[in-house]
């Protein structure tokens, strides 16, 4: 009687959860696209023209291929995974370091809100990924997608780097202002040159290659790729130390940020 009556409670807290959760997707998808003419198709024709951008200029430059991918799905297994990328961790940064009124509720807690705003964001992204996919497929660039469980874990493993850093960044964030611009520097121009979204790691010299491998994202697009065209397969791809990687960073991140969360009250 007892364990019936505690798995009712977890299942009854688990609902509970869920649909916060669910409210609070909804809240921030009007909240970021409600107020917009364009509203929710803005959020998926501004990656895609930026990927289109990118993919016309190396047609005029005669590049149609990389490393055996076509140019056009080259392009978007690059870019789509680092928009990925980009638009989450500030996200999660935001709600981390935010004080949101939200809290005032007792059913609402931070990880929830963290979560909704992890989920919308990839979502979205994942949907111009399959778009950009399509048109790609319609286009006559077929591709079949050799290990799907491969596919799912570069990508999960690239939404958890993204909370981490968001975590790390909104905690600093919460006492040193300054960190959030210092973050949009570093994580900007410099990740955007070295993640791979215009070569692979087979294309570098060595010498330049060892340090841009200190790079996880370059390791979960090399890892994407590989799973996803019969053509290539990365050799540098170190799926244990993205692992730790990513294990470290959000363990810290949650660290920093229940440090400061308690001084600041």
């Amino acid at each position: 009687m007892t364990t019936t009556t505690n798995s009712f409670k977890q299942e009854s807290a688990l609902t509970i959860q869920c649909r916060v959760v669910f409210a609070l997707i909804m809240r921030e998808v009007k909240s970021r696209y409600g107020r917009r003419q364009l509203g929710f198709l803005w959020a998926l024709l501004e990656p895609m023209l930026f990927i289109g951008l990118f993919i016309g200029l190396f047609y005029l430059m005669g590049r149609n291929s990389q490393s055996g991918i076509p140019t056009p799905l080259f392009f978007v297994t690059g870019f789509t995974p680092f928009f990925l990328f980009k638009d989450l961790y500030p996200q999660v940064a935001t709600c981390a370091k935010g004080a949101n009124t939200l809290l005032m509720f007792p059913q609402v807690s931070r990880t929830d809100i963290i979560l909704s705003s992890v989920t919308l964001t990839s979502l979205l992204s994942l949907a111009v990924m399959c778009i950009f996919l399509g048109i790609c497929y319609a286009a006559g660039y077929e591709f079949q997608m050799q290990r799907t469980l491969q596919v799912l874990g570069a990508l999960t493993l690239l939404i958890l780097l993204a909370t981490g850093v968001g975590l790390v960044v909104g905690a600093f964030t919460i006492k040193y202002e300054f960190v959030a611009s210092l973050a949009g520097a570093f994580l900007g121009r410099p990740l955007f040159m070295s993640s791979g979204l215009f070569f692979t790691a087979d294309m570098v010299p060595a010498t330049a290659r060892d340090y841009l491998l200190y790079n996880p994202i370059l390791h979960c697009i090399e890892l994407l790729r590989s799973a996803m065209f019969e053509s290539f397969e990365s050799r540098y791809v170190d799926l244990p130390y993205v692992v730790y990687f990513v294990l470290i960073l959000n363990a810290f991140g949650l660290m920093l940020l229940g440090v400061f969360d308690r001084q600041r009250r």
